[in-house]
Order: C-alpha cells, then structure tokens, then sequence
C-alpha cells in the first residue's frame, strides 16, 4: 500500500513557507534565518512594549505575557528544524525503516493512521488560521472604530509595537510584520505537533505489534526454531526502543517548556476572556485557548498511550510459555522482561508527558484565572 510511506501524513508541506526542506537550497536557507529572526524579534518586541505599557493595566500586562510565552514556545519548536535539522530527518527515516518489520496484514493499522492524521493536519489549520482571521479582523474594525471617533485616521495592529506606527508605510510594514509571524507560527506549530502525534500512534502501534508477537511466540524445547523466532521478536523490541530514545531525546525541550507554560498561557487567556466585552477579543481568546489545549492533549495522551503500551509488552512476554522452554532460552525470556518493565515514558525534566499532567495543568489553570480575578476585584 503506498499510503503507508505517505509519512508523515503531509511531508512537512507547511514547513516550507518557514523554509524548512529537506535539502535546503540558497532561496530555502535564506527564508530560513530570515524567519528564525523574525521570531526571535517577536519577544523582545513584546517586552519593551511591557515595560513602557502602565502596570495598573493588568489586561494589557496578561496579554503581552501570554504572548511572549507563546512566542518563546514557537521559536523553541522552530529550532528542531534549525539546530536539528538532520535529527529531524533522521528520525523520519527511522520510522520509514522500521515498517519492514511489520506483517502485510499489520499495513491498515498503520495507514489508517496516516489517513487520521492528514485529517488532523487540516483541522489544525482551520482551527489556526481561524485565529489568525480574528486577529486580524479585530486590529481592522478597531482601526475603523477609533478613526470614526476621533475624526482622523488611527491605526492599529493585531499585536502592539512599543514605538509609533501612525505612518502609512511604517503602519503597513508592521501589520505584515504580524501577519508573517502568525503565519510562521501557525506553520511551526502544525508541523511539529502533528509530526509527533502522528510518530508517537506509529510507536504506540509498535509496542502493541512487539506485545502480540511475543503473545504468538511458542517456545518450548521441542520447537526447533524457537530461539531464531524469540530472537526476531526481541530484535523489533529492540529497535522500537531506540527508537523511542531518539524521539523522547529530540521532543524533550519543546514538550517541556510547552507543558511548562501552558497552564499560565490558559490562565491569561480565560482571565481575558472573562474580562472583555469585545466580541472579537472573546472569540478569538476562546478560538486560542481551544489550539492550546489541543496541543497540550496531543502531547500528554499519545505520552499515556506510549507508556500503556510499552508496559504491556512484559504481561506478554509473562504469558508466553516460558516454563517449557530450554534454559538459554530462559534467560533471554529473563532479561526481556526485566527491560520491559520500564516503561517508556515521554518526559523532560520533572514533567511528564501524560494525562494526569493534564489534568494537573487544567486545575491549575483554573485556580490562577480565580486569583486574577481576585486581584481584578481588589484594584
């Protein structure tokens, strides 16, 4: 089924806009840096337009934080493409690679989640660029607002600048200035949200294929060939665990800071939700809040499906009938079940990516939301 090597499901197609290829020619690697910097513009950008901004306003001072954390978020997924490119392909290719483990009629589970997963990729990318269009919508009716007021032309960006861009041309050059890094944005976090969605379900798959196997696996001493089939098995162990590292290795500082901030990224979203009356800004808080969640769950489910999966690899090499098999054979039955104990767990630091996690970060959102509300009340 040539489905099955459509991986993943979109060959990295968005990240050509941020110029992200797999060989990258002189045109490529030029829009490369030129949106690594633009990112990196972003943040600053946003902390001088804070430190100007007065502290009394406590909504203006929760959405420039929201987004310089989300702004940090993006450039750290934008450097697995740039400080890790070839890791990046690399691991690509390992996935390809391990599917000549697989059995014919082992291919459906694996394109049916190539199928998904491009389904995935579109949902996204509604669901982004509807915020995108929010932004947007929101700086061109407030623009025409103020102007009718004030009887004068007044602009305003979808993001603030810490300088004045009253001008026409310094007007123009700021609003494209936010609609590329939105764009980017969008791109960048579809392409590796959705590349590891869909690399975590084909090790999930994996894990269970490696659990039916040895489930399969008869060796006991009359079996000529039982120590060749137990060595296979293990064999495909063995590499969906590397294969495991090399993915937890490459993911660990995006799924880090991202767990890390987004509890405070949906505290400041839900608190401006709450406190606006404009209907563009509630919408477009809501439509943001609902991308970062669906982040957060991306990483934190397929984080518990990994771990489940892996753990039940060692309840089947214990079912296997062991007991009747030679001694050497023993051992090598010993050893696996010892390593398939552990199991394979997507963390970084002191965070894991799992669904207590989840509902941790979920809870501690919504106690921060209640504390700025208290603080809202108090001034």
């Amino acid at each position: 089924m040539s489905e099955l090597y459509e991986f993943p499901a979109y060959q990295f197609r968005y990240a050509r806009y941020c110029g992200i290829v797999e060989r990258p020619s002189w045109w490529y690697r030029c829009r490369l840096w030129y949106s690594f910097l633009l990112l990196c513009t972003f943040g600053p950008l946003h902390v001088f337009y804070l430190a100007k901004a007065p502290l009394s306003d406590l909504m203006i001072t929760c959405e420039e934080i929201m987004l310089i954390q989300l702004s940090a978020t993006v450039v750290l997924k934008f450097s697995l493409f740039g400080s890790h490119h070839d890791e990046m392909y690399d691991l690509v290719e390992a996935f390809k690679s391990i599917q000549k483990c697989i059995e014919p009629h082992d291919e459906p589970r694996f394109v049916k989640c190539n199928k998904v997963h491009a389904k995935l990729v579109r949902l996204y990318v509604i669901g982004t660029t509807i915020v995108v269009i929010l932004y947007e919508l929101n700086a061109i009716v407030t623009s025409v607002t103020l102007s009718l007021q004030e009887h004068h032309v007044h602009f305003v960006t979808p993001f603030s600048f810490p300088f004045d861009y009253q001008h026409p041309i310094v007007y123009v050059l700021c609003f494209v200035h936010n609609l590329d890094s939105m764009m980017l944005t969008v791109f960048i976090s579809v392409t590796i949200d959705v590349c590891y969605s869909e690399m975590a379900t084909n090790l999930a798959i994996h894990c269970d294929l490696v659990r039916e196997r040895f489930a399969k696996l008869d060796i006991s001493a009359d079996q000529p060939f039982a120590e060749r089939e137990l060595n296979k098995v293990i064999a495909y162990h063995r590499d969906v665990l590397s294969l495991a590292r090399k993915m937890t290795h490459l993911f660990q500082a995006s799924v880090f800071y991202l767990l890390l901030l987004v509890s405070t990224i949906l505290c400041l979203l839900g608190y401006e939700f709450v406190m606006v009356n404009n209907i563009y800004k509630r919408a477009q808080a809501a439509f943001l809040a609902g991308v970062i969640i669906g982040q957060a769950v991306i990483y934190t489910y397929h984080g518990s499906a990994i771990r489940d999966q892996s753990i039940n690899i060692s309840d089947s090499i214990y079912g296997t009938n062991w007991y009747e098999a030679t001694t050497a054979i023993k051992k090598q039955i010993y050893f696996c079940l010892m390593r398939a104990q552990k199991p394979v767990i997507m963390k970084s630091g002191f965070i894991e990516a799992s669904l207590p996690t989840l509902k941790k970060i979920l809870s501690s959102s919504a106690s921060y939301i209640t504390m700025l509300m208290s603080l809202e009340s108090d001034a």
